[in-house]
């Protein structure tokens, strides 16, 4: 009881050691990739979902696949336009009275070099892997801001990329927009620690299994810079690594609940890869 907080009476129960179930986690992204693999993970272990997403299909195919569930709310939307976040967050407050932990899941794929792309294509890299993050950021800080006093607290976690810290050739503004989402994440674990809100980045290498990142486009593109078979291109991401291992979105998604979780109460402005062990991104 040194920093005047009494200490857990009981252990984590091993049916579910990260104490996630009654969680209120809004995850956007939600409806594929990893924002999907998260989902399904924090289904499973008994959270109170607010999944979000602007692919208004994809989400009510998600929904269906977990079961009709009263712990689990959808809102379709675009998190850039006005109104959306603050919508997304009240709808969660109305319905579960708090949130624990917010999994920003959304982006979306770029490809070519910067001295090709148009400055339209920039912009929209910027809005879809950045912009999109800040309005939801802004309004969780806001409402923490606002009910400090009651003790509560939250978790963000930021999926980000390998490219944040280590850009490749030929993914456009990707890197550059990643680069500064970590940013984002750093400046509010800054500014939030004071209200109890918590920001950490997890950091995947290349991801394969029900991505829309790797499109047709992008897995030619990357075929013919590496000079390998398209079909051999998850193979060749593999073996280049470290660990010679493939990175799921379920690997992503436990490394994301040990970060929305209590057990990961003392950390912050953490950076973690999940990329099978490359050099290149270690931390410095």
């Amino acid at each position: 009881m040194a920093d005047g907080r009494p200490l857990p009476s009981t252990l984590p129960s091993p049916v579910d050691p990260l104490r996630l179930s009654g969680k209120v986690v809004i995850i956007t992204g939600a409806a594929s990739g990893i924002g999907r693999a998260v989902a399904r993970l924090f289904s499973s272990l008994g959270s109170l979902l607010v999944l979000t997403d602007w692919d208004t299909q994809g989400l009510k195919v998600l929904d269906e696949e977990l079961g009709a569930s009263p712990e689990r709310i959808t809102v379709d939307g675009d998190l850039n336009a006005p109104g959306t976040a603050t919508q997304v967050l009240e709808r969660a407050l109305d319905r579960f009275g708090t949130v624990d932990s917010v999994v920003f899941a959304a982006g979306a794929s770029a490809t070519g070099r910067l001295s090709e792309i148009s400055a339209a294509e920039f912009s929209q890299s910027i809005e879809r892997n950045l912009d999109v993050h800040f309005p939801l950021s802004q309004a969780v800080l806001a409402h923490f801001s606002k009910s400090a006093a009651t003790g509560a607290g939250c978790s963000l976690v930021y999926i980000v990329s390998k490219v944040a810290v280590a850009p490749s050739v030929g993914f456009g503004a990707y890197p550059i927009a990643k680069a500064a989402e970590l940013q984002l994440a750093r400046i509010v674990a800054l500014e939030g620690a004071a209200v109890g809100v918590r920001a950490n980045v997890v950091n995947p290498g290349a991801v394969f299994e029900g991505s829309r990142f790797w499109g047709p486009q992008l897995r030619a593109e990357k075929s013919a810079s590496h000079r390998v078979a398209p079909e051999d291109l998850e193979t060749y991401y593999t073996q280049r690594t470290m660990l010679r291992v493939r990175v799921t979105p379920t690997e992503v998604a436990e490394t994301v609940a040990f970060l929305a979780s209590p057990c990961s109460r003392a950390t912050t402005g953490a950076v973690i890869p999940v990329d099978g062990g490359l050099p290149t991104t270690f931390g410095r």
